[in-house]
């Protein structure tokens, strides 16, 4: 047995014993709020340090007790009117308190009675050290079947583990009828003085990352209500095969993070809590708030992926796929010699849905994908006029996830939005680049994302393309006089990038575009100012000079190079000083490989909420 602790204290207050207490640091005491109920102002004594004599102390917080004895939150915490040079107490790790095998010794030193000067001991024991009692107290027994009585005295006293001398709660009340106390156990002391979880020793935590956790929380907190319940901010975060959710809803944010800490068995392959914090990040509009969760996210992720010794898979979910496969190296001419050693792409995935509520109203998803994971950077419900400013900043978010390749931006869009000029947006036109000029932009129907049958196609596609060292232009031409289901069927056996000379503007024009997506074809290209709708071309066909240029430009390249190609063009395109515009200054591109961009995640919100 260690030798007798002095973080003891006995509260007081005008000569008369209140009840018990402890050293939690230098200057700050725990004891019960119904021992303060009715003060605000005590005197502390320490009966393992009497020459400390009596110090002066104020109330500095309270639980939410409510004056009950069923209430929940009954403590209150103490700070002395000087600090003491008194080792505080150390918390027990959850294992000091398990149930399995004998229960550990508890000794609790309080001043019942008779007892008031010197105090007296007590031997408890926990009943079932797993189990809560109103998800708030462990009961707790004589340890020999008879002994001093935890009364009237002892509320505030820690329960202290005999053998090592570590704390395994508090001492909050006890039934003189059935000789039962209650000890309201370290974790559920720190639910409700977020302080306190630095000091409870939390697995796959450290101490200085619950501190950062818990004032990022707190300024979250403080900013008002979540925009998120809480309980769905958990669900999200823990995915459908996380651990258990708690059966009655947070309290709050801080209740929600404490539970996954301390409460929610841990999974191999699972970071619920680094996914939460990307959640909360979602829901707060100070950005420096907001980067500061992603920042704390990322470095928990990576602490534990090391210790670990893996990469779990992210976003809630099992990996969906195998890592996609390596790129081939890629120039900008098909004259021009190959670069070696090119990275892979690093794909930030941009998914815009309609929202079912009204027609200027979507859902937009902004992800990550790394190695074949895939990492949510934000998901919003927003109207169509704040689109752009939104989908921008959090793409500038997703560059801080990304460890290594080149990035690439991927717009999912409804087939309807394919022809919009994504690769053009800017915050301010004329003064900054647009985003296809700073970084590879890419279009995916998101409709064909949902289809079992064509993702299956185009993976198979794309294995034969991977072996391709060019990307022959199949040309669907003004003069086409294909229909819609015809195009479909020749398009099946189409190994490579099919290019328009006409936008999807006109009925006939839309018709076929959708038959080259259902066929489905990997790779479509077009103009988004080519020839106008109509019938045939006559005299001159810009369109046909279109697809003349891109195939000379993408004929010698391979199929997963494409997207560097346009990025370069639309920077050529972009410092175009002639009389004329560039012809590739509106260049669209469909470029979709599902091993790249795996599954299509259910909605968080509504479509119609």
């Amino acid at each position: 047995m260690p030798p007798s602790p002095a973080w003891h204290v006995r509260v007081d207050h005008a000569g008369t014993v209140l009840g018990s207490g402890f050293l939690v640091a230098p200057d700050t005491l725990l004891t019960c709020a119904h021992v303060v109920q009715d003060v605000d102002e005590v005197s502390v004594w320490f009966p393992g340090a009497q020459g400390l004599g009596e110090i002066p102390a104020r109330v500095a917080e309270r639980g939410p007790w409510g004056g009950s004895p069923t209430d929940t939150g009954d403590v209150a915490v103490l700070t002395l009117d000087r600090a003491v040079a008194v080792p505080p107490i150390v918390f027990a790790g959850p294992e000091g308190v398990g149930d399995v095998g004998e229960p550990p010794r508890l000794v609790a030193y309080g001043f019942p009675e008779g007892y008031g000067r010197e105090g007296a001991q007590t031997e408890l024991r926990i009943t079932a050290a797993g189990q809560l009692i109103h998800d708030e107290w462990n009961q707790a027994e004589y340890w020999t079947g008879y002994g001093q009585e935890p009364s009237h005295g002892f509320s505030g006293a820690a329960a202290m583990r005999a053998g090592d001398g570590t704390v395994v709660g508090m001492v909050a009340s006890y039934d003189p009828t059935v000789r039962n106390a209650r000890i309201i156990p370290a974790r559920v002391l720190a639910r409700h003085v977020p302080a306190l979880a630095d000091l409870v020793p939390t697995p796959g935590c450290t101490t200085e990352e619950k501190r950062r956790l818990r004032e990022l929380v707190a300024r979250a907190e403080r900013g008002g209500p979540l925009s998120v319940p809480v309980e769905r901010l958990l669900q999200a975060a823990a995915g459908p095969l996380g651990p258990a959710l708690p059966p009655v809803a947070p309290g709050g944010l801080w209740q929600g993070v404490w539970y996954l800490l301390t409460e929610a068995a841990p999974l191999r392959g699972r970071l619920p809590l680094a996914e939460l914090a990307l959640r909360v990040a979602d829901t707060v509009d100070d950005e420096e708030l907001r980067r500061a969760f992603r920042t704390w996210s990322r470095e928990h992720r990576a602490r534990r992926e090391a210790a670990l010794g893996e990469a779990p898979p992210r976003h809630g979910g099992p990996r969906a796929c195998p890592a996609p496969p390596p790129d081939h190296a890629g120039t900008a001419h098909a004259s021009g010699p190959r670069a070696q050693g090119a990275l892979p792409w690093a794909p930030i995935l941009v998914e815009v849905r309609r929202s079912g509520v009204d027609s200027n109203t979507v859902i937009a998803e902004v992800s990550v994908y790394q190695g074949g994971d895939r990492l949510l950077v934000s998901e919003r419900r927003l109207g169509t006029a704040g689109l752009r400013g939104w989908v921008l900043d959090r793409v500038d978010e997703a560059y801080d996830e990304i460890v290594d390749g080149r990035p690439l931006v991927a717009f999912a869009l409804p087939r309807s939005w394919l022809n919009k000029d994504v690769d053009q947006w800017t915050r301010r036109r004329g003064k900054e680049p647009p985003l296809g000029c700073s970084s590879p932009v890419v279009v995916l129907d998101h409709d064909r994302r949902s289809k079992g049958r064509q993702q299956f196609q185009l993976r198979r596609l794309w294995e034969e393309m991977d072996g391709q060292d060019g990307s022959p232009l199949h040309r669907v031409a003004c003069s086409s006089t294909h229909r819609a289901a015809q195009l479909s069927v020749l398009l099946q056996d189409v190994r490579g990038p099919v290019g328009f000379s006409r936008p999807p503007t006109a009925s006939r024009e839309r018709s076929l575009y959708g038959a080259a997506l259902d066929a489905p074809a990997p790779i479509v290209l077009w103009p988004r100012n080519g020839c106008p709708p109509g019938g045939p071309c006559t005299g001159s066909c810009a369109g046909a000079g279109f697809l003349d240029r891109v195939a000379e430009r993408i004929s010698r390249l391979p199929p997963s190079e494409l997207p560097e190609v346009v990025f370069r063009l639309r920077k050529e395109a972009f410092l175009h000083e002639g009389p004329e515009p560039h012809w590739a200054a509106n260049l669209s591109l469909v470029w979709e490989d599902p091993r790249r961009f795996p599954d299509v995640r259910p909605l968080r919100h509504s479509p119609v909420g």
